[in-house]
Parts: C-alpha cells; structure tokens; sequence
C-alpha cells in the first residue's frame, strides 16, 4: 500500500439527498474550523490535508437537513479509514436514510439520522 504520510488526503462530503433538499455541513479538526457549508444537491464541501505529523488527525463533521442531524468521524488516523477513504479520498453522501462512505463502487450505510433537536 502506499505511505500514508505521503499522500495528500481528501475527504469529500456530498448532498445526495431528494427533493432538493439543502444539506447543512459543518466539519472540524482539534485545529481547524472549517466553516458552515450549505450544499445544494449534487454538490459537495471537499478539503484537502496531509496527515499530523505528530499523529492523531481527526476530523469530524456534523450534517443537518429539516429535522435530521448527525455527527461523525470522516477521517481518523487508524488503518480502516486509510483502507475505506482508498488510501486518498473519503466520499461521504448525505442520503435520505443515513451518510454513507464509499468503499470501492460502493456506498455503505455508516450513520443514520438523529431526529429532533441536538
């Protein structure tokens, strides 16, 4: 496989959602805020990084449409997510039923919504 501290990583999250539905993202890492992001659908709020050199890169987004909302790790420095993001690239897709991680051609379910308020 290729060195993980090499590669330029890139998490991508997507609005898959129906009904032109606007997805709300908002992504951080311990160091960076990455700001609010109102995705049309079909459109996506993508970054780029190379991993910390003292370790531990993490970031996490929380998503949000009508009265959904969830939060999850998009990248955490561990083995599975080098394999799952393709060791390059993390599709995440907001869909009607939950965000799903693309492993290979295919988008596996990995968080569903929450309903309500936080």
């Amino acid at each position: 496989h290729h060195d993980p501290w090499l590669i330029t990583w890139h998490v991508h999250t997507v609005n898959g959602l129906s009904n032109g539905k606007i997805l709300l993202v908002h992504c951080k890492s311990k160091d960076n805020d990455l700001g609010i992001h109102n995705l049309t659908v079909g459109t996506e709020f993508s970054w780029k990084f190379k991993l910390n050199f003292f370790g531990g890169t993490l970031f996490w987004c929380y998503m949000a449409h009508d009265n959904f909302h969830a939060t999850l790790d998009v990248f955490r420095e561990i083995e599975g997510f080098f394999d799952d993001c393709d060791y390059g690239d993390c599709i995440w897709t907001a869909k009607d039923d939950g965000i799903y991680l693309r492993k290979g051609n295919v988008d596996q379910l990995r968080e569903e919504w929450k309903q309500g308020g936080l």
